[in-house]
């Protein structure tokens, strides 16, 4: 990884000899300092007699001084493209543009506007592989009856209205139900309901078609699992991260926290095992052939 890392000099330039180099990355026109290096690796994880990681892709995340550019770059294991991800955010951390690249093509460009209250207000997603523009406008108003508020997105493409859609979230800002309209904003395409289980996840989506007169229900199996299958625990382990020995430390806290993992009780869960300084790792299951997601991210401070 680190070839292909140094292989992108017109992006990433390392500057030094030691372990106290500079390293600077380049976004748009513009060359910055880095504040930090967030290293994430992402692995299918096995935990039978013994842990067996098998490494899917990784990522490296440069951070400006002011946290207010980064610059991600992902590689996979069966992909030789990297792909790569510019954010640019303002001074409140909320995310302004995002430029998505395939090595060195720019083939998606996302912005976003926000209120005087902060709150998203436009979202404009721009192909620049095939010229389409889809544009999202949010307008927010208050429920009297019950203080609950609704969020009204109108949704555009290529400039020509498509669709509406009304979500409704209760004082505690949960979204409980979500009406589709047409492009005259009157006729209802469906109304979509949600149900929670005591994890604070989806376990059942109602769905009813008014043209149709037809409810259906989906289950959601996240939303099945305990509360205590999914949380943020310490590691458990006094070792201090070190990027060289990695997947020794990874397998001292899955081994740690045998218990926890192998809960009879939590058939889905995601488990984040936290220092709280520098280092994450989250064991998750998928929904692809029963596997488990193993992410280790590490950050690495240059300044």
């Amino acid at each position: 990884m680190r070839k292909c890392l140094l292989s992108l000099a017109s992006m990433i330039i390392l500057t030094g000899a030691s372990s106290y180099a500079q390293a600077t990355f380049k976004a748009g026109w513009t060359t910055y300092n880095t504040k930090m290096i967030i290293h994430e690796y992402c692995y299918t994880f096995v935990h039978n007699d013994s842990v067996r990681l098998y490494l899917t892709d990784s990522t490296n995340i440069f951070v400006s001084p002011d946290s207010l550019v980064t610059v991600s770059l992902n590689y996979s294991v069966r992909d030789k493209a990297v792909m790569k991800t510019i954010n640019y955010l303002n001074a409140k951390k909320q995310v302004l543009k995002t430029e998505e690249y395939k090595d060195d093509n720019l083939f998606e460009v996302n912005e976003w506007k926000y209120d005087d209250k902060n709150r998203k207000s436009i979202h404009i997603e721009t192909n620049k592989m095939n010229g389409n523009v889809y544009r999202k406008t949010y307008d927010y108003s208050s429920d009297k009856k019950n203080n609950d508020f609704i969020v009204t997105e109108s949704a555009y493409f290529n400039g020509k209205i498509e669709f509406y859609t009304k979500s409704y979230y209760d004082k505690n800002t949960v979204k409980y139900k979500e009406v589709r309209l047409n492009d005259n904003n009157k006729d209802v395409i469906h109304i979509e309901t949600y149900t929670y289980g005591e994890n604070g996840k989806v376990k059942e989506r109602t769905v009813h078609f008014p043209e149709f007169k037809v409810t259906k229900k989906f289950s959601e199996p996240a939303g099945l699992g305990a509360a205590k299958c999914f949380r943020t625990l310490p590691v458990g382990i006094a070792e201090k991260v070190n990027p060289g020995t990695k997947i020794a430390y990874i397998k001292k806290v899955v081994l740690k926290n045998q218990p926890v993992i192998n809960d009879a009780d939590c058939k889905d869960y995601e488990l984040k095992f936290t220092n709280f300084t520098n280092c994450d790792i989250t064991l998750a299951t998928t929904k692809v052939n029963n596997n488990k997601r193993l992410t280790y991210c590490y950050k690495e401070k240059l300044m």
